[in-house]
C-alpha cells in the first residue's frame, strides 16, 4: 500500500512539472505576450493578494455569486427532482427546459440576463442557478432511478413513515450521483460567474479579468485565472470532499 502511495504521489509531482516545463516553454516561444511564465504568473499572484480592495471587495463578490447561485440552483434541481417522485409525468414537462439550459452556450444566457435582470450580483447569480440547477436535476433523476422498485413496493406494504422513505432509500441512492454533480457544478458555477462578471459586473474576478485583458496585463490574468482554478480545487478539498466521505460511509 505504501509503495503504491509514493508512486501515485510520484506520478503526481510528475505530472506538475511537466505541466509547468511545458507551460514555461510555451511562455518563452510567445515572449510572453500570449503567455505569461509561472514564475511571472506568480509573482502577479503575489501582488493580487496584496492590493487593499482585492480580497474583501472582488474576490468576496465573486465568492458570494458563486455560492448563492449555486445554492439557489442546487434548491432548484432537488425540489424539481422531488416533484417527480409526487408526480412522474413532470419528468416529460420539465425535459424541454432541461435540454434548453443544457444546450444553450453560457454566454448566450449572460447576454440574456444582462437584458432581463441588468447588471450586478442578481444577473450573475441568476444565471449561475440557472446554469447548475440541469445538472442537480439530472444527477436526482440518476440517484431515484437506481432506487430498487421493489424496495419502494415494500415501504408501501409496510406503511413506512415518509420520512424513513425519504432518509433510506432516496437520500441513500442520491448519494453518488448528487455529489459528483455538486463538483461538476461547482467548477461550472466558477466558470459563469466570471464570465458574467467579464461582461456585466464592475466588481469581481471577471471584473479584473477583463481589466486586465484591457490592459494586456498578461501575467495579472494568468494570475486570476490560477486564483479560480485554487478556489475550486479549495472548495472541492475541504469542503465538498469531507461531506462527500461521510455520504459514502453513510450510504454503506
Amino acid at each position: 500500500m505504501t509503495v503504491r502511495r509514493l508512486s501515485s504521489r510520484s506520478a503526481t509531482v510528475l505530472g506538475v512539472l511537466l505541466a509547468l516545463g511545458l507551460w514555461e516553454l510555451a511562455a518563452r516561444a510567445s515572449s510572453g505576450l500570449a503567455v505569461a511564465s509561472p514564475c511571472d504568473t506568480l509573482l502577479a499572484f503575489a501582488e493580487l493578494l496584496k492590493e487593499d480592495d482585492f480580497i474583501g471587495e472582488h474576490l468576496a463578490a465573486s465568492l458570494l455569486r458563486t455560492a448563492c447561485g449555486l445554492g439557489l440552483g442546487l434548491s432548484l434541481g432537488l425540489t424539481a427532482g422531488a416533484l417527480t417522485v409526487i408526480c412522474p409525468s413532470l419528468r416529460q414537462v420539465m425535459a424541454p427546459f432541461r435540454w434548453t439550459l443544457t444546450s444553450v452556450p453560457g454566454v448566450v444566457v449572460v447576454m440574456l440576463g444582462m437584458l432581463w435582470l441588468g447588471m450586478g450580483t442578481p444577473m450573475v447569480t441568476g444565471i449561475v442557478a440557472l446554469m447548475t440547477a440541469p445538472a442537480i436535476y439530472v444527477a436526482v433523476l440518476e440517484g431515484l432511478a437506481a432506487v430498487d422498485a421493489e424496495l419502494i413496493e415494500m415501504a408501501r406494504l409496510y406503511r413506512l413513515p415518509p420520512y424513513l422513505r425519504a432518509t433510506q432509500l432516496y437520500l441513500r441512492a442520491l448519494a453518488a450521483p448528487l455529489f459528483s454533480a455538486l463538483v461538476l457544478a461547482l467548477g461550472g458555477a466558477m466558470r459563469v460567474v466570471v464570465l458574467a462578471e467579464a461582461l456585466g459586473a464592475s466588481q469581481g474576478l471577471g471584473h479584473l479579468l477583463a481589466m486586465a485583458r484591457t490592459n494586456l496585463d498578461t501575467p495579472r490574468l494568468y494570475a486570476l485565472a490560477l486564483l479560480s482554478m485554487s478556489v475550486v480545487g479549495m472548495v472541492e478539498l475541504v469542503l465538498i470532499g469531507p461531506v462527500r466521505r461521510l455520504a459514502w460511509r453513510w450510504r454503506g
